[in-house]
């Protein structure tokens, strides 16, 4: 890559302005540990630990479910007491349970401490959300927000290398739970050098929770799961489908999967443009689900004919075609979420937004793995015919939610 071509790469993940710099600060440190921890955590636990593997499962999925209740609770919290001091006790909060990481000796201790370690780590997502609505101006979050993930990528990246020289011996293992709560203590004291906003107003006639008690909002919530499949798909369906139904070489799947990582890293801020309204992010939405369904497309296409040729070119421009899904769909979620949100209640309305990732998460591998293993071409087809469904209706939908905000000139209250 030429030296220009590099500069200004690396000016669109780090900004000039201070602020934003901490912003993408904060952001690197957590991915980092995140990345060392997420990728290390099941040898650790298994060959540190002795626990077995069925029970790290378990505990790992527990404290995926506890998501659907953290990130709306917290997002309330971040509105009432601030996003930054919230974040700052999230942060020394994880610090100390990922510390006591290096003390788990059973499968009780375990249990109880994953849990509670993810009930807590889900709450960071939409009170860092919610900091960025209150102190960046609603058409530059949407690109910060993409400079964040982009910069995610790496610092999980760096992460997995990490857990990877961990994972070397087994006396060094222990520095996979003692490196995160480190990382997590650097984010903690560099949300600490963030100005202070106080929280806003409430309107008059704003009930709590809001956000899931709404059915507009709730559709949107629930078409964009659907669109957000490209998760489970590049991560978990297709791998799947590949190992056990085709003839691609093995080696090509981890491949594959660091491609889709460099190509987030290099186009997810260029993929953001036009996404800081409502509008622009419903349009672009239906885009990212033509795109998913054409990857889907693709890929049914190698359950027709096993030759190892078509099959490994059909996989390959499936991941692209997903990539772009991807990147597309990820800019779209944050211009709907934060442009359907009331500036009184951001970190609720983030927090309940972020329930259509969770969802996905949780139950996308058994629903769209057990489909396309189960019906094989047919089932490829319904995930592509879902999602264009799930593009049809993003637009309408967004547009009955946006009319349903309260307006920010309505008399207001202290919260």
């Amino acid at each position: 890559m030429p030296l220009s071509r590099m500069i200004d790469f690396s000016s669109r993940l780090v900004p000039t302005d201070p602020l934003r710099r901490k912003l993408i600060a904060i952001r690197l440190a957590e991915s980092i540990g995140k990345g060392v921890f997420l990728s290390g955590s099941v040898v650790y636990f298994t060959l540190r630990v002795g626990l077995d593997p069925k029970q790290v499962g378990l505990g790992l999925s527990a404290a995926g479910l506890s998501a659907f209740i953290s990130s709306v609770v917290f997002g309330v919290i971040a509105d009432r007491v601030g996003a930054r001091r919230l974040l700052v006790m999230l942060f020394a909060a994880l610090t100390v349970g990922f510390g006591l990481y290096a003390l788990v000796d059973n499968a009780i201790h375990f249990f109880a401490l994953v849990v509670a370690v993810g009930f807590i780590e889900y709450g960071t997502g939409p009170t860092n959300g919610a900091l960025v609505g209150n102190l960046v101006p609603a058409e530059e979050r949407v690109k910060l927000k993409a400079m964040m993930r982009s910069v995610f990528n790496i610092g999980f990246s760096i992460g997995i290398g990490v857990a990877a020289v961990a994972a070397l011996d087994q006396r060094l293992l222990v520095l996979i739970p003692l490196t995160t709560a480190a990382l997590m203590a650097s984010a903690a004291l560099l949300v600490t050098r963030l100005p202070d906003v106080p929280s806003r107003p409430v309107p008059v006639g704003f009930k709590r929770f809001a956000a899931v008690r709404d059915p507009r909002f709730l559709s949107v919530i629930g078409v964009s799961t659907v669109l957000a499949s490209h998760v489970t798909v590049i991560l978990v369906t297709m791998p799947l489908w590949a190992l056990n139904r085709t003839s691609l070489p093995h080696f090509l799947i981890p491949l594959l999967l660091i491609f889709n990582t460099v190509f987030v890293i290099l186009f997810q801020v260029r993929a953001s443009r036009g996404a800081d309204t409502v509008e622009g992010a419903g349009r672009l939405a239906r885009r990212s689900g033509y795109w998913l369904a054409g990857g889907c497309a693709v890929i049914a296409v190698t359950a027709l004919d096993d030759n190892v040729v078509l099959v490994s070119v059909a996989i390959v421009a499936a991941v692209l075609i997903l990539s772009v899904a991807e990147v597309m769909q990820a800019a779209s979620g944050w211009g709907l979420a934060f442009g359907l949100a009331p500036e009184h209640a951001q970190g609720e309305y983030l927090g309940a937004f972020d329930l259509h990732v969770i969802t996905q998460n949780i139950i996308g591998p058994a629903v769209l793995s057990g489909l396309v293993i189960a019906f094989g071409f047919w089932g490829w087809l319904g995930i592509a015919v879902a999602a264009l469904v799930a593009s049809a209706l993003i637009i309408p939908v967004a547009h009955r939610s946006q009319a349903t905000l309260v307006p920010e000139t309505a008399a207001a209250t202290s919260p």
